[in-house]
């Protein structure tokens, strides 16, 4: 299947969805109708921000944007069927010039998540515009509810975006959605408070639709803040990027290997289920490990022949990374993975000899990850499993090879050169001297025996 027509299938598929929500809410809901002022002026504003700078999301090429708030406020004024209904509007964006694929799948991707949402939200006993409630029962009849209905919602959408990535040749599905999640959960759940603070204005308060006026402001200053926060989050990759660069650059050995790593250890994270703060500094991590490896040998090494002065910098490049990155804030949770990625679970690795548990986490998943991806192109995937299993204990935490194997097939994919280095990397010439590759499992050995003997 080409990745057009697996597109299509996805988009045809969320409209089917759409369509079988839409007639479930008119069959089920004992809500029929809906407050038609109230879904036009949502509308009207889901058009106007739709067309106004969108918060994107650099993992996963989409956006997160003000719409969200006016299909949780929605939710809660119109029901399922006006939530569908401004689902629908707010993913027309008229003002860009879209293709009918990416048109067609957002909107009915967002009419989606408003009809799903709404039936969601009665069932768990929320309530749609009504005549009047206490304090309380806004709490427990709007706020909880609404609440839980956003987190389905985040899930829904972000679902069906990964869904989209994963089948336009993107990382595999569950790997894609947990590092969206991660990345837009705060914000879709921030805007989801904004959004029933819209509908409490419109409807307990009774401001209808002057609560536009009321709102404004805190729409603006919502956007405001997490358009600053994509653009910290840009300058941190563009950061992480050039440094990446400068290693590829180094060695055509080491050209991509950093994403795959990168890749392949996010795998091994889910699967071991690491938090979302790690999962960040693993990710770092992975992309930065060998940045110390473009540091020039000094000292008595530095006249030496090319091979010793090479060991020489693979001894001494977690150390050198460290000091490179040491004042780069955001990364001070990736520094201790740097540092420690060639530590040995025998206690034979470096620079600190650590052994088993002492070392840190995220370096021994980065270990599995940084072997994995040398091997692959050399042995096949399914060898280089069999190879980290015969070390598991040994130079391997077992439970992060134990992990990798859970995950070996998308770990695989992850793992493979692109087709356009794949000679290149691989040339018998380039690759005779195997020590060069210093992520090789018996470039470990290597420098353990050398170790030993000092």
């Amino acid at each position: 299947m080409s990745s057009m027509s697996g597109a299509w299938r996805v988009t045809l598929v969320t409209v089917a969805l759409l369509l079988v929500a839409v007639a479930g809410t008119v069959v089920l809901a004992s809500q029929r109708t809906f407050d038609t002022e109230a879904v036009l002026v949502l509308a009207a504003l889901s058009l106007l921000t739709s067309a106004a700078q969108s918060t994107r999301l650099t993992a996963a090429r989409a956006t997160v944007s003000l719409t969200s708030i006016m299909l949780g406020a929605a939710v809660v004024l119109a029901g399922p069927l006006g939530a569908s209904l401004v689902g629908c509007v707010s993913a027309l964006d008229p003002i860009r010039r879209r293709p009918l694929l990416v048109r067609l799948f957002n909107v009915s991707m967002n009419g989606l998540v408003g009809a799903l949402g709404g039936l969601t939200y009665l069932l768990l006993g929320g309530v749609v515009a009504p005549a009047e409630l206490t304090p309380l029962n806004v709490i427990m009849r709007q706020l909880l509810p609404l609440a839980c209905t956003t987190v389905v919602m985040l899930l829904l959408n972000t679902g069906c975006v990964s869904i989209m990535i994963a089948v336009n040749g993107g990382p595999p599905l569950l790997i894609t959605w947990r590092r969206v999640v991660r990345q837009v959960g705060r914000t879709y759940l921030g805007y989801g408070v904004i959004g029933f603070l819209f509908a409490v204005l419109w409807d307990e308060v009774r401001l209808g639709p002057a609560t536009v006026l009321v709102m404004f402001a805190p729409l603006v200053l919502a956007q405001w803040s997490y358009a600053q926060q994509y653009a910290e989050s840009i300058a941190h990759e563009r950061t992480v990027s050039s440094l990446v660069a400068a290693v590829d650059a180094r060695d055509p050995i080491m050209r991509g290997r950093n994403e795959r790593v990168a890749n392949v250890s996010e795998a091994i994270g889910n699967e071991l289920r690491l938090s979302p703060a790690q999962a960040d500094a693993l990710h770092f991590a992975a992309l930065l490990h060998d940045v110390g490896m473009v540091a020039p040998v000094k000292g008595r090494h530095a006249g030496a022949d090319g091979r010793e002065a090479d060991l020489e910098r693979i001894r001494r490049h977690p150390t050198r990374g460290v000091e490179m990155l040491r004042s780069i804030e955001f990364l001070g949770d990736s520094i201790t993975a740097i540092r420690h990625h060639h530590e040995r679970w025998d206690g034979r690795g470096y620079p600190d000899h650590l052994a088993g548990s002492a070392i840190p986490l995220l370096a021994r998943v980065l270990a599995v990850a940084d072997a994995f991806c040398a091997l692959v192109p050399r042995t096949g995937a399914e060898a280089a499993i069999e190879t980290l299993q015969r070390r598991a204990g040994e130079q391997f935490d077992p439970a992060c090879v134990a992990a990798l194997c859970e995950v070996a097939e998308s770990a695989a994919t992850l793992a493979q050169i692109d087709h356009e280095f794949a000679d290149e990397i691989t040339d018998p010439g380039l690759m005779e001297s195997r020590w060069l590759d210093h992520d090789l499992p018996d470039v470990s050995d290597l420098l353990a025996a050398e170790g030993a003997q000092r």
